[in-house]
């Protein structure tokens, strides 16, 4: 259920203008980390995947059909159209058809360009891995969008917790970080700011 935090619109353009330095300090704790479960069975789906491919390759206006792992730069995997992958990582949706994969047109516009210039000349069966840094997503996360404003200057907070996303003003996203009598603490990055986005993606067919 999508949860709105009423905050007056002074409060909101005085958050928003505080955006005016970034943090580009990243954590780097979690790369000498064990591997989990999820990063095995990526590690085992790649090492069986195809890196060369076969037959035709993906022109521009070409429809093709892929399958993709979206990974982050800690290892976890944020989305994947392959369903055994998903359920080993903890994304599994079940309203969702892990058999239809992904399809768009090559150059289109249907896609980020990123994701567009990757797959062109990709052939049928081959897996390419595609790294993208923060700037070319959604930017360094800003430690200036981490703000502290009087609870008094929202509306009802009862409903809500800590880590809680919640909508501000014209449904702009917050996270809460901090909740008390007094104060509320709310994080604005998008929850992937900041973060490296890597994805692995397969030609399944060119139409």
């Amino acid at each position: 259920m999508k949860k709105t935090l009423l905050v007056s619109l002074v409060l909101l353009s005085g958050i928003i203008l505080t955006a005016c330095g970034q943090d580009n300090q990243t954590d780097d704790t979690t790369k000498n980390l064990p591997l989990t479960d999820c990063q095995k069975a990526v590690n085992k789906y790649l090492e069986w995947a195809d890196k060369s491919g076969k037959w035709d390759e993906v022109k521009k206006w070409d429809n093709i059909v892929v399958d993709y792992i979206w990974r982050l730069d800690d290892g976890s995997v944020f989305d994947t159209s392959i369903k055994s992958i998903a359920e080993e990582c903890g994304v599994y949706n079940e309203n969702r058809n892990y058999t239809e994969w992904l399809s768009f047109q090559a150059q289109a516009g249907q896609m980020v360009k990123w994701f567009d210039d990757g797959v062109i000349w990709m052939k049928v069966w081959q897996t390419k891995t595609v790294q993208f840094w923060p700037e070319e997503w959604y930017g360094q996360y800003d430690k200036s969008l981490v703000v502290t404003a009087p609870i008094s200057d929202f509306g009802d907070v009862s409903q809500f917790s800590e880590w809680d996303t919640v909508y501000l003003w014209m449904g702009y996203p917050a996270k809460i970080i901090k909740i008390t009598d007094k104060e509320i603490t709310l994080d604005m990055n998008h929850e992937l700011a900041g973060k490296d986005l890597i994805f692995d993606i397969t030609i399944k067919s060119i139409n």
